[in-house]
């Protein structure tokens, strides 16, 4: 598995803004092979190149997840779901040491294996916007990034198709007052959503 960095910290966004994870984010990125427009405003395009960071085995990346004594783990990227079975054979390991595992996706790709982490976040990324259909029925999270483009018809059509998903509204970083006013106005519309603000940034955490 190539993996760019293990850390433990507070998840700093979505639903469970506040809690303490392991996270584990992996190298490599399909979003500029696919053309999503996120790449304007990426704040972790050192994830991008999948030769980035150190390859590790399952085994390794278990031990260095067990240092820090927390319930759970969120694997992120870059993309987690392209380590394909490896990613599957890690989260089945996890879940069978005890811990909750979460995983935060663009979308792009179906779960690999068959075994699913107990939260699974899906940011659907500009401009399509789309979520595979393999992810079906398994996303428990979809977490908007409100920037200039962001339309609501969106998230209302995506927030229909996966109607025991809650959505989330992030305001995108770097155009912040303009963004988080357009997501608070979305919100306050629709009271089933939720504002996700990014508290790591805030408290100057990782």
């Amino acid at each position: 598995m190539r993996v760019l960095e293990i850390f433990h910290s507070l998840q700093g966004e979505g639903v469970w803004a506040g809690t303490p994870m392991t996270f584990v984010r992996f190298a490599g990125c399909n979003a500029p092979l696919v053309g999503l427009d996120c790449v304007d405003w990426c704040d972790t395009s050192s994830s991008w190149d999948p030769e980035a960071g150190e390859d590790l085995s399952v085994a390794d990346v278990l031990g260095r997840v067990g240092e820090g004594g927390l319930l759970r783990a969120c694997l992120t990227g870059g993309e987690p779901l392209l380590q394909g079975e490896e990613f599957a054979e890690l989260v089945l390991l996890l879940q069978l040491e005890g811990r909750v595992v979460h995983v935060e996706t663009n979308g792009t790709l179906a779960m690999p294996g068959v075994v699913l982490p107990d939260w699974v976040t899906v940011s659907p990324k500009p401009p399509e916007y789309g979520v595979a259909e393999g992810l079906h029925g398994a996303v428990d999270e979809l977490k908007f990034v409100v920037d200039a483009d962001f339309r609501v018809g969106v998230a209302e059509t995506l927030a229909a198709a996966h109607p025991t998903a809650a959505v989330c509204l992030q305001p995108e970083h770097s155009g912040f007052e303009t963004n988080v006013g357009a997501a608070i106005e979305a919100v306050m519309t629709h009271p089933t959503w939720r504002l996700s603000l990014q508290i790591h940034r805030l408290l100057g955490l990782r």
